[in-house]
Order: C-alpha cells, then sequence, then structure tokens
C-alpha cells in the first residue's frame, strides 16, 4: 500500500513574527499574568476574610443559643 500524501517540509525560511512584534507579545502577556495574580491574590485575601467573618458569627450563634 503506497502513501498518497505528499509530505511538505514543516521548516520555513522566513519567520512569521519579527522581533518587535515578539517583544510586544511578550511584554502584553507579562502584564496579563501580572493582572491576573493581583486578581487572585485579592479574591484569596477576599475569601479569607468572609471564612474568619462567618466562622466567628457561626460560632457567637452556636454560644449564644
Amino acid at each position: 500500500m503506497s502513501d498518497t500524501h505528499s509530505h511538505e517540509s514543516t521548516e520555513t525560511s522566513a519567520e512569521l513574527f519579527d522581533k518587535a512584534e515578539l517583544a510586544e507579545f511578550v511584554a502584553a502577556d507579562q502584564s496579563a499574568g501580572r493582572t491576573i495574580c493581583k486578581m487572585l491574590s485579592a479574591l484569596f485575601i477576599y475569601t479569607l476574610i468572609a471564612m474568619s467573618i462567618a466562622s466567628g458569627w457561626t460560632y457567637y450563634a452556636i454560644l449564644s443559643s
């Protein structure tokens, strides 16, 4: 059985993006990463505070009854 598909070389001599575009992408990617990290940190702190308040309220509600 012979292979009927032709195999082309995946190597290209020209780069897909020039160095300025790559630098811009890296800068945007790093900025997005920092923003996501800050957002996740803020949500984690919010969760700690909310759970502390809920735990304290539950503790005092049980003691009151």
